[in-house]
């Protein structure tokens, strides 16, 4: 099934194998900075614990990926 929204040609599918790397390789770049750094070395902690700071850091990245609101 295919949802077409808007006017815009939004084909997803890149034919050509360079195209699709050379995009591949700008968006890499271009999210590249949005990544939050992950404190190094071992942490212990409850699951629970390591659950709340993978959300709080997908929320941060999220927040950089979206802008302030």
């Amino acid at each position: 099934m295919t949802r077409t929204v808007g006017r815009q040609d939004r084909s997803e599918l890149i034919l050509d194998p360079a195209e699709a790397l050379r995009r591949g390789r700008a968006l890499d770049a271009m999210l590249a900075g949005l990544h939050a750094a992950r404190p190094r070395g071992i942490t212990r902690a409850t699951h629970r614990t390591m659950n709340q700071a993978d959300d709080a850091r997908q929320l941060e990245i999220a927040r950089r990926l979206n802008g302030p609101r």
